[in-house]
């Protein structure tokens, strides 16, 4: 008999852990990632050997995951991006040691089926409260399910905080460093103890899972690897001092460490801990350090201005361009897992939408106000939904992340505008 048009498709069902295999595995690799990664943990013993709970973790590195692996004697089943299934190698391994497909940036019922039906039968599911990975190595605002998701599993919740974590692998970072790291666990609730309130369960589990890396930095050596300052760029996509777009270009040989900009010439040195401090003119750290995340949050406070018109897009006559990308191609997906490239051509972002031109015409012209589910992927890919369908553009030799900040600049700007004229109507009625 032919399968229901309802069933859930076979690389998404979930399947328990083998626990002979897991124990094998991790036994074998422990040793190792504990003494490279120079791993310590703290007070793991309050997350029980059985039973059924929630482990929740600050996520600021893709080691996260391995790291809770080898320091836990039991599985932990984690909701993965669906992009690494599409890998089949890959996604057959990640399944062995418990993780199951979600998707990314939405809300996706079979994923939620999976934690159901793993905690139903006992299993430990874990879950990166902020959804992705900090860019700027400070704690993500809190995913609005996650309290919605703990009252209705009822089951212990837990959570796992890494400190340091962020220094041994940033984000954008082309390389990983070797970086003390520590785990602390804690018990956040029983069920009966857990609180009505999702605000309140929100603040809770900020709490308990606040970075505090900024504070490991004070007192550690800056310049002892090289390499640091490679890909900085993607978080900095402007110059914290003169705000030119796509401004700083990295100084050869990289074992400077330093990033300039090609517009007014200021320098910064990079260190271990993720911050800057500006050079002199012989190259040397004049001893002022700031975090990444502070000079991050001036670019994204910088005036967001227009740069040019251009006629063959038909534009409104209010419609301005914001950001004119290189060459890429454009990716489409209509069925997972057939993600096939659609065109080759250049991304527009006005302050109304998001155009991708070819030399044929404009195969996609997204409202901002209709697109979903966007988020930037590992190798810097613009993940979005629009009518539907997922899109996916890979920024190569430009932050993909400039053009996240600036859809969501400018599509809180089009909000606002469209309140202050509703208001306006209101008060002239």
């Amino acid at each position: 008999m032919n399968e229901p048009a309802t069933a859930t498709p076979a690389f998404k069902k979930v399947r328990l852990v083998n626990r002979i295999f897991y124990r094998v595995m991790t036994l074998l690799l422990r040793r190792f990632i504990i003494r490279y990664f120079q791993l310590e943990q703290v007070d793991a013993s309050v997350v029980p050997e059985t039973g059924s709970g929630i482990l929740l973790a600050n996520h600021t590195t893709m080691f996260d995951p391995i790291w809770l692996y080898v320091l836990l004697p039991r599985p932990v089943y984690f909701a993965a991006t669906e992009d690494l299934f599409r890998q089949r190698a890959l996604g057959r391994l990640i399944r062995w040691f418990g993780a199951f497909p979600k998707r990314k940036a939405a809300s996706d019922i079979t994923a939620l089926r999976s934690i159901f039906s793993i905690s139903e039968k006992g299993g430990l599911i874990g879950v990166f409260p902020e959804g992705v990975r900090s860019w700027d190595g400070t704690t993500q605002p809190i995913s609005h399910g996650i309290a919605k998701l703990i009252k209705k599993l009822r089951v212990p919740v837990y959570t796992c905080r890494f400190d340091g974590a962020y220094f041994v692998y940033p984000r954008w970072a082309h390389k990983w460093r070797r970086f003390p790291v520590r785990a602390v666990f804690s018990r956040l609730y029983q069920p009966e103890n857990i609180p009505d309130d999702d605000e309140r369960i929100a603040q809770d589990i900020a709490t308990a899972l606040h970075n505090q890396d900024e504070s490991l930095a004070e007192g550690r050596p800056g310049l002892s690897y090289k390499g640091l300052a490679v890909d900085v760029t993607h978080v900095l996509y402007r110059c914290p001092s003169c705000g030119t777009l796509e401004g700083l270009k990295i100084v050869r040989p990289v074992s400077t460490n330093r990033v300039e900009c090609s517009s007014c010439f200021s320098s910064w040195v990079v260190d271990v801990t993720c911050r800057l401090s500006p050079v002199d003119e012989e190259g040397k750290p004049e001893g002022i350090w700031t975090s990444l995340s502070q000079y991050y949050a001036r670019i994204r406070a910088m005036p967001f201005t227009p740069i040019r018109s251009e006629a063959r897009l038909g534009l409104a006559p209010a419609e301005q361009i914001y950001l004119i990308s290189r060459p890429h191609f454009l990716f489409r997906q209509d069925k997972f897992p057939n993600l096939r490239r659609l065109a080759l051509g250049r991304a527009f972002l006005t302050n109304k939408r998001l155009l991708f031109r070819t030399r044929l015409g404009i195969p996609l012209a997204a409202p901002l106000s209709g697109i979903g589910s966007l988020s930037v992927d590992p190798g810097d890919k613009l993940h979005f939904t629009f009518q539907g369908r997922l899109y996916r553009i890979p920024f190569r030799f430009e932050s993909a992340l400039k053009w996240f900040d600036s859809i969501l600049r400018l599509r809180e700007d089009e909000r606002s505008l469209k309140e202050t004229a509703r208001v306006r109507a209101d008060a002239a009625v």
